[in-house]
């Protein structure tokens, strides 16, 4: 807490603002899967889930340009406000006077729109007022306070989503007003566009295509969309492995661990190491190279993966989801660090849009390797994902090596 409390108003109110926004929205989040399934049948479900990952995708290119040519503020104002009529939208579709499932999907796609717009004016709000000095400290923090708001939010959908998701879209549309309150009249300004006016392209397209010039950068990011299909891989492989016949159940003190409690076994104690030992490895590597600390975090990280869909009981998936976190760990202070040292200056916003747009990319390519996966089994994925990870650490050692050589 002792780093907390010495970084400045700016980013303590960010760091706040993120825990508000993934408690509430965890409160709901996967569980509306469920929903959609419930009230609207598979087929369905999977064109609403296609559909969203769209948006994000557009979204988050256009937000990022958008915050360049507009400023931190009015982005992350326009994004709180959108994300406030969305939840709400979706509160009185759920309320006792109407129940409405296709409102409902309306107004989370407004809520998501909104959140995309927040975060790409918050992320690049970041980038302004951190150096490469203080940004593995406000990163590590950042990533500490986003794990704990899942945990409890994800904790409370698991005992209310069911009975009560009136009240947890109240507490969603909650969460998003007092964000809104804090941005509107605490949050100051770190980005004049009028004084970058010379530097900037007001066209997104030529915006993009001059960020796509940066090859160093564009490296890093083709290294990183790699590393994020195994950040993926709780929501899309590994609940397909755990619940075929592969998993061996088993009873742990009278207690039967088959492999839905085994996946969020994995969780939890992702989750719990995380929030533990965050500090504690930041401060055993912080003296690392970029090169070490990037290539050894990824590496664990795929060998973890591999490991846990190659497995078929409860010790060596545990002992997978230990590696894992391990190389998670050592990977996020550096990679998100030397995401911002990489982005100029100038175009913060819009190298920040590309990035977000990484996210759905990894999505729809690992939800292909779910839909083929009857063709090489766990066997093949784990193979898969080891080479997902020579090609996430390739391309990110050669592009560290790049960035470094030019900032010397």
């Amino acid at each position: 807490m002792k780093d907390f409390f010495e970084l400045s108003r700016n980013i303590k109110l960010r760091i706040i603002m993120t825990f508000i926004g993934v408690l509430t929205f965890s409160t709901i989040g996967s569980s509306m899967t469920i929903y959609y399934n419930q009230h609207m049948g598979a087929s369905l479900t999977g064109i609403l889930l296609i559909i969203s990952s769209v948006l994000s995708f557009l979204v988050g290119i256009w937000s990022g340009h958008f915050t360049d040519i507009h400023g931190r503020k009015p982005t992350m104002m326009i994004g709180a406000l959108t994300s406030t009529f969305g939840a709400a939208l979706a509160t009185f579709a759920n309320s006792p006077v109407l129940f409405n499932p296709w409102l409902t999907f309306v107004g989370l796609v407004a809520s998501s729109f909104g959140w995309g717009f927040f975060n790409s004016g918050a992320s690049a709000m970041l980038v302004d007022i951190t150096t490469t000095k203080t940004r593995k400290v406000v990163f590590s923090l950042n990533y500490w306070v986003l794990n704990i708001g899942v945990a409890l939010g994800s904790g409370i959908s698991g005992w209310l989503f069911r009975d009560h998701l009136f009240m947890l879209l109240s507490i969603v549309v909650t969460g998003d007003v007092i964000n809104l309150l804090i941005v509107k009249f605490l949050i100051v300004e770190t980005f004049d566009p009028v004084h970058h006016a010379e530097h900037q392209q007001t066209n997104i397209f030529k915006a993009y295509l001059q960020v796509s010039k940066d090859r160093t950068f564009m490296l890093y990011l083709l290294a990183t969309l790699f590393i994020t299909m195994l950040f993926t891989q709780p929501d899309y492989f590994l609940p397909v492995h755990l619940s075929g016949n592969a998993f061996h159940t088993s009873h742990i003190f009278g207690v039967e661990i088959y492999g839905q409690r085994m996946l969020t076994i994995m969780a939890v104690t992702n989750t719990i190491c995380v929030v533990l030992f965050m500090s504690f490895f930041r401060k055993q590597t912080n003296k690392w190279s970029n090169r070490r600390g990037f290539a050894i975090g990824a590496i664990l990280m795929g060998l973890g993966w591999a490991m846990a869909v190659w497995s078929n009981n409860v010790l060596f998936e545990f002992l997978a989801a230990v590696l894992n976190v391990g190389g998670e760990l050592i990977f996020v202070p550096f990679e998100q660090s030397l995401r911002a040292d990489m982005m100029n200056p100038e175009q913060i916003g819009t190298y920040t849009g590309a990035f977000s747009a990484i996210q759905p990319m990894a999505q729809v390519i690992c939800g292909a390797l779910v839909s083929f996966s009857p063709l090489y089994g766990s066997m093949g994925m784990g193979i898969i994902l080891l080479v997902v990870t020579s090609l996430g650490v390739l391309p990110g050692l050669v592009s560290i090596r790049r960035y470094e050589r030019g900032a010397r």
